[in-house]
């Protein structure tokens, strides 16, 4: 029911760099989000966003929304959106949604960030919004190839005077990256920004535009024109892999007029701006802060119709901009060889594993200050936490980030609670399997704890996990036989079970098994013997190790008595007793045992893989053997919560890349050190295939015997 807990510590968010880029920033200063760089790896199609749309652009909470839409924009064109911004001196590429709402939030008073402010912000863990400037540098040093925003800077009306140039002209002459704006801001001198980009050499091009009209940003034209115009996303992409291969070091300008139907009247916007204008001179607004005062005004003398402008403008320049990047990226594939780690790279989505099981929101209720609680309808003060939880998902989630790929098959509801399950699963976890059911709320969980942190109560609404069921799986069939291994937690119902495990045993596909909770942790072997021989792994703590010890005829322990085994040398007895009882009845069997460690106990070498390069499930089944690998102490544990469901992730992953038993122990540790560092059930950055924990065997402490 509830996520499991471990402790172990933590290595740091993710570090990714570019190899193609030809800037050369420190790769300690940036990180990159889990989706981003799995994207950029495998030379998927991604769009840079930036972010002084969310920090100067809009009121809160349009930003906000915006943001999410212009993300969810780019994802429905196959396209990985990367928003930058600079949050507390790390520079980000790709933002969670916390991330986002951070950015987007009054309070934070972040700093609007071009070239010039780059330094300054991260020397001083400071938070800024990345102009067109800003974020061309960033997106370019990573790699990304194609960026859209709103509106480009330009030359200021009297700019000829007061040599007010924006710094993103002179980026768009030395930066080698498409950029789609609707055109310059029409607050602007657009004729003298347009001779200024010529002189940078910068290509400008209209969008699908015959007449070459340059847009003014909230009217689609301006009166000027642009050199060239594309019909298509595919005459953009070769075009911009051209110019890449010729090396000319210079953006390409693609203007994109505003959508007809958001379009403003000439005239109301043009008074508009000149009654902003004068404003702006009357207040002695100057220098950066000009731009996003005169869009504030803007907005408020055309009574919030400039801003839908500004929003729809966005969205639309974001989904041209994934259209190209998709184009790009095919033309890329074809010329390109990605570097790959052997046949399971190229395998991944193929024979990617398949996790069925449930989706759970958690509601965790801490009490402040009290120890004592009494249940007598008493009012007790308490800190409040909402996760995304359930064994099945976090593995799902977990999995999908490690492994680069994963299908899901669960239920939820037609409710908030269901929006919020799917808002909180990466893009590249398969969730077509995932249905909705109108007839259930999605499963909820309420956890009482003391101010020590320790449970007092548990109560939970798992109705819809019936709703995972026998049809559905059926359905699935072809999913299943396609799929490397089959993850399943005890959440589901016993004919549920059963036709999952009838399957795995038609196409021959293992199943990892994880126990989820004591009450029903023998789930599996209730069945019969032919049906669970289709289990060949589990993943139980010391309570569901106890429980399926029982199931097979070791002597019965209660939950109380195993709570008092707490000195190491009495858990590894008492453990070795259970793993005896059940070893023979399945291959291996993956105890986590909290800051102890972890015991495997298997019938497999752990001298070779359990999987072969074709990601085939090869048992050696040698005389069954333990190991107990200790665990590393942790200082600082932000929380315990899922650390045990994303070492399973560790470690299945590390055997569907053919590790051997130590190094999947070696990535399973690094797993949950990672969740142990974050608030949330399964973190959202784990480590990249360079980390060396795929390549380090975890060192055993004695040998268990069996």
């Amino acid at each position: 029911m509830l996520s499991k807990f471990w402790r172990c510590g933590w290595n740091g968010s993710w570090k990714v760099f570019s190899r193609v880029s030809k800037r050369k920033y420190h790769r300690d200063l940036i990180d990159i989000s889990p989706e981003v760089s799995h994207a950029l790896r495998n030379s998927r199609p991604v769009v840079a966003l930036e972010s002084t749309i969310i920090t100067h652009g809009m009121p809160y909470p349009q930003n906000f929304d915006t943001a999410l839409e212009v993300e969810d924009t780019v994802r429905i064109e196959n396209a990985v959106p990367a928003t930058i911004a600079i949050l507390n001196g790390r520079i980000k590429v790709g933002l969670t949604r916390e991330e986002l709402s951070m950015l987007a939030a009054p309070e934070l008073k972040a700093i609007k960030t071009s070239r010039r402010d780059l330094a300054h912000i991260v020397s001083t863990a400071g938070c800024g919004g990345t102009t067109v400037a800003g974020t061309m540098i960033i997106a370019n040093a990573v790699g990304i190839r194609v960026f859209a925003t709103g509106g480009i800077g330009g030359v200021h009306r009297d700019g000829h005077l007061t040599m007010d140039i924006s710094a993103d002209l002179v980026e768009l002459g030395r930066t080698p990256i498409a950029v789609v704006s609707s055109g310059v801001k029409s607050i602007l001198d657009i004729p003298r920004t347009l001779e200024f980009l010529e002189t940078q050499g910068v290509c400008v091009a209209t969008w699908k535009c015959p007449e070459m009209d340059f847009p003014a940003f909230y009217t689609q034209k301006s009166g000027e024109k642009a050199t060239i115009n594309f019909n298509s996303a595919r005459e953009a992409a070769q075009l911009i892999d051209t110019s890449l291969k010729l090396d000319l070091r210079s953006a390409i300008l693609i203007a994109a007029p505003i959508p007809m139907e958001y379009a403003m009247d000439e005239t109301v916007i043009d008074n508009a701006i000149g009654n902003a204008i004068q404003e702006a001179r009357e207040r002695n607004i100057a220098g950066k802060m000009v731009t996003p005062y005169l869009l504030s005004a803007i907005g408020k003398i055309t009574e919030g119709h400039s801003l839908v402008a500004n929003m729809a403008l966005i969205k639309n320049n974001a989904k041209i901009a994934a259209q190209i990047a998709v184009e790009l990226s095919s033309i890329e594939q074809r010329t390109i060889v990605a570097p790959t780690t052997g046949s399971t790279r190229n395998n991944l989505h193929k024979y990617c594993p398949t996790i069925i099981g449930g989706s759970i929101v958690d509601v965790c209720y801490t009490i402040l200050g009290e120890k004592d609680i009494e249940m007598n309808g008493a009012t007790y003060k308490s800190q409040t936490k909402i996760s995304a939880g359930g064994v099945g998902r976090n593995l799902a989630e977990a999995i999908s980030k490690l492994h680069g790929a994963a299908r899901f098959i669960s239920a939820v509801g037609g409710d908030q609670n269901g929006a919020f399950i799917r808002r909180h699963l990466p893009k590249i976890c398969n969730t077509d399997s995932m249905i909705t059911d109108q007839t259930h709320p999605t499963a909820n969980c309420a956890v009482l704890l003391d101010c020590d942190g320790d449970c007092k109560i548990i109560v939970g609404d798992m109705q819809i996990h019936s709703s995972i069921s026998p049809d559905l799986i059926e359905r699935n069939e072809k999913a299943i036989a396609d799929s490397s291994v089959i993850v399943i937690d005890a959440n589901l119902t016993h004919e549920t079970m059963e036709m999952v495990l009838k399957l795995c045993r038609k196409y021959e596909k293992p199943v990892f098994y994880e126990p989820t909770d004591m009450k029903i942790a023998a789930k599996p072997f209730e069945l019969g013997q032919d049906l669970s021989r289709a289990v060949k792994f589990i993943s139980p703590n010391i309570y569901e190790l106890g429980t399926i010890g029982q199931f097979f005829g070791a002597a019965g322990v209660s939950f109380d008595e195993i709570s008092r085994i707490v000195e190491r040398k009495e858990v590894l007895e008492f453990s070795a007793e259970m793993c005896r009882a059940i070893v023979p009845h399945v291959d291996t069997i993956v105890l986590t045992l909290g800051h102890h460690g972890v015991i495997i106990a298997t019938k497999n070498s752990p001298r070779y893989g359990f999987f072969s390069k074709d990601l085939t499930y090869r048992p050696t089944l040698e005389h069954p053997s333990g190991r107990f690998y200790p665990a590393e102490k942790v200082p600082s544990v932000v929380s315990v919560s899922g650390a045990g469901d994303s070492f399973a992730s560790g470690f299945i992953t590390a055997m569907l890349r053919g590790r051997v038993e130590s190094v999947c122990v070696s990535v399973g540790f690094e797993a949950s050190k990672c969740t142990l560092a974050s608030s949330k059930a399964v973190p959202e950055a784990f480590f990249t295939e360079n980390h060396e924990c795929w390549r380090q065997k975890a060192s055993h402490l004695e040998n268990i015997e069996l």
